[in-house]
């Protein structure tokens, strides 16, 4: 952000009252997407993706995609976006992503059998849980960004942010 820019939206939402929101919810970003797990980072900003794509909010979409195919590919992210089952990805993400899509769009139609089949696929434990978590955060900040009508930045403004975000995190 160069000085005398206007900060983007998302920034604003997360400064505003940070002892509240902004620093508690920083931190929680940094430790899912960051912190200890078994899924890559570019796996991690790629469920973060699927599951802003599911609900329909652009500006996260967008925004997580670009650090998921800086982190993957390009190539990888296209894939998947165009026809997860043929992408050049694991089974255990291909299975975890139909779950958090699932999550995200119908959470009351989520039963035990489908956190199975995703366990069944290779998945552990401890991995499913970071993805429900990556969920459930990202179900939340989908939603402001919807509802408060974030600007979408140009794709050169996303690739700079994904540039940032896959060096420095999300740690205010």
């Amino acid at each position: 952000m160069q000085v005398g820019e206007r900060a983007p939206d998302v920034a604003r939402v997360l400064l505003y009252r940070p002892e509240l929101f902004g620093k508690p919810v920083n931190k929680y970003f940094q430790r899912l997407l960051r912190g200890a797990s078994e899924w890559t980072v570019g796996e991690r900003e790629l469920i973060a993706a699927y599951v802003s794509h599911a609900n329909e909010c652009r500006f996260c979409f967008s925004s997580h995609r670009a650090v998921a195919a800086r982190a993957l590919g390009q190539e990888v992210v296209e894939a998947v976006f165009a026809e997860i089952a043929t992408a050049p990805i694991t089974p255990q993400l291909r299975a975890t992503l139909a779950f958090v899509q699932k999550l995200a769009q119908h959470p009351t139609a989520v039963e035990k059998s489908d956190a199975d089949a995703v366990r069944a696929a290779g998945v552990s434990n401890a991995a499913l849980e970071n993805a429900v978590h990556i969920c459930a955060v990202f179900c939340i900040i989908n939603r402001l960004a919807n509802s408060l009508g974030f600007e979408i930045p140009s794709v050169t403004g996303f690739d700079r942010a994904a540039k940032f975000l896959l060096r420095f995190g999300y740690e205010l």
